[in-house]
């Protein structure tokens, strides 16, 4: 099957049925060309290429305790049990210093901030933001979402020009990331991830991950953050409408 670059570009925006937007997948795992088509059409793909090009291509190395000097033993058993126990010294040795110097994984408040500290103002300039378009995306994330996202108090950020909502994931769970531009075109974030029944409620807190000022909250099984276009972003004024409109 044969795909225009007018229909990709509107699977891209979220503009395609389930069922034609499920044809196009298939037809992408089968067609690499499709696939560089795709990705040609898509502004985010230069983001993503560059995520994985800071993934080192090796493990790094791991450093042993030096072994502890041990006095000769002659078991009775021989020589092949003293082999035994000291590989076996040895593969708990190794295991200890994996498991003590792996890193710890990411949560998703961590890894949305990095992927949001790749935006520039370019990456943002040419998306579609036309009432149409966001009609279309906003419609995808809540139904992803099983909520509302509270269109109009998104739209009354002071200091903020809607411009997408794309569906993400983390483990399995729905991440819609909204994104705006600021008064200078820089980019800035709001993101809700359903989490579940049962996920604990976090009061709102403050930080700087990736080198942009974030505040996080959940609630109800969801959880909330917005993210600022600089390390020193005042989010006063926004958290005053987010945390009303998405409370925590």
């Amino acid at each position: 099957m044969k795909f225009s670059d007018e229909t990709l570009t509107a699977y891209l925006e979220g503009r395609l049925d389930e069922a034609e937007a499920r044809a196009i997948e298939s037809a992408v795992e089968a067609d690499p060309e499709l696939e560089q088509r795709l990705m040609a059409l898509d502004p985010f793909a230069p983001v993503v290429q560059s995520v994985f090009a800071r993934v080192p291509a090796e493990t790094p190395a791991v450093e042993l305790p030096e072994r502890a000097a041990v006095a000769p033993v002659r078991p009775a058993g021989g020589g092949l049990r003293l082999l035994a126990v000291a590989a076996s010294v040895a593969v708990v040795a190794v295991s200890a210093t994996y498991w003590a110097m792996r890193p710890k994984p990411l949560g998703w408040a961590a890894q949305a901030a990095i992927y949001q500290s790749l935006y520039t103002p370019d990456t943002i300039a040419s998306l579609d933001s036309s009432p149409q378009a966001l009609d279309a995306q906003f419609a995808m994330a809540e139904e992803q979402l099983g909520r509302s996202l509270n269109r109009a108090a998104l739209e009354a950020l002071p200091g903020g020009e809607l411009k997408r909502a794309q569906i993400l994931s983390f483990k399995g769970k729905p991440l819609v990331q909204v994104v705006f531009a600021d008064d200078q075109g820089q980019p800035f974030a709001f993101c809700v991830i359903r989490q579940g029944e049962g996920a604990p409620t976090r009061e709102l807190k403050q930080a700087v991950l990736s080198g942009l000022a974030t505040a996080t909250w959940a609630q109800d099984g969801y959880g909330y953050m917005l993210i600022g276009a600089r390390d020193q972003t005042d989010l006063a004024g926004q958290l005053d409408i987010l945390t009303t409109s998405f409370p925590g």
